[in-house]
């Protein structure tokens, strides 16, 4: 999709963050902007800023864990800027804890929110985007859903599921002429939970160093454009780690015991 000016896009987790970037990148491209997260305030804040910038732009409060708030959503979004062009699946929460002492409804959140609503809002914009023949599915997951972090087991997995889904959603879309992609970042600077993380324990090491806002948006722009199956992004090229836990699956405690990686999430999980 080389022609981003005018399309329309469904921004998921718009109102802090990341998002707030990912909203003023796709604006400076002239995508008009359905935005969706559960603070509204915030929300209307970005709205305003990217309307600032020349393109239509509407803000939805929404609950990711109620179905129907999904639903609304994209019906919403398709009622006010037309046919949906974009869809970036941004939203998530994580927890760093030791996994027995998760509350359970903090599991179910995490799946709902990672991976159940990204589905669900793909699945109602999909028809629409076959139907038109162009269309592009991005899904923010994590470097989490690739290397097994330890002390983050419902993020990990709910961020590795995004990562398949992707990757089956693409084999299924094949010459449809719609695209779907998986960006996964490690820690992201300027990000409000990496902030709390660094001051809480200090630097992360090497693995966990942060990228910036500027290469994920980056990343987004050209997965749009050119319908890129994944990338990770993140200053350590952590894919040979990846490719390692595949061949030698034992071998996921050693890398981050090693690595040091171990050590810096249980002290964050025992902040928690």
């Amino acid at each position: 999709m080389e022609e981003l000016r005018n399309r329309n896009a469904i921004l998921t987790g718009a109102s802090r963050g990341l998002g707030v970037h990912l909203a003023r990148a796709l604006a400076r491209e002239g995508v008009n902007l359905a935005l969706a997260a559960r603070s509204s305030g915030a929300l209307e804040e970005v709205r305003d800023e990217v309307i600032a910038l020349g393109v239509d732009a509407l803000s939805c409060r929404t609950d990711l864990t109620e179905k129907g708030e999904v639903e609304n959503l994209a019906d919403a979004a398709e009622r006010r800027l037309g046919p949906i062009d974009i869809l970036v699946n941004n939203a998530g929460v994580q927890l760093s804890a030791p996994f027995q002492d998760y509350p359970p409804e903090r599991v179910e959140r995490a799946v709902r929110v990672n991976l159940l609503a990204p589905m669900l809002l793909t699945r109602a914009v999909l028809p629409g985007m076959v139907r038109r023949g162009r269309g592009q599915v991005v899904n923010m997951s994590s470097l989490a859903g690739k290397i097994g972090l330890p002390f983050s087991a419902p993020y990990g997995a709910t961020k590795a599921g995004l990562i398949m889904f992707t990757h089956c959603l693409r084999a299924e879309l094949e010459d449809t002429g719609v695209g779907a992609s998986v960006i996964c970042p490690g820690f992201v600077a300027e990000d409000g939970m990496y902030a709390r993380t660094r001051e809480e324990v200090g630097p992360a090491p090497k693995l966990l160093s942060p990228t910036t806002p500027r290469r994920v948006t980056r990343a987004v722009l050209r997965a749009i454009r050119h319908d890129v199956a994944e990338q990770l992004v993140n200053p350590i090229p952590p894919r040979p780690l990846s490719v390692l836990r595949e061949i030698i699956p034992g071998s996921t405690p050693w890398l981050h015991r090693t690595l040091g990686s171990t050590r810096f999430v249980r002290t964050l999980a025992r902040g928690a």
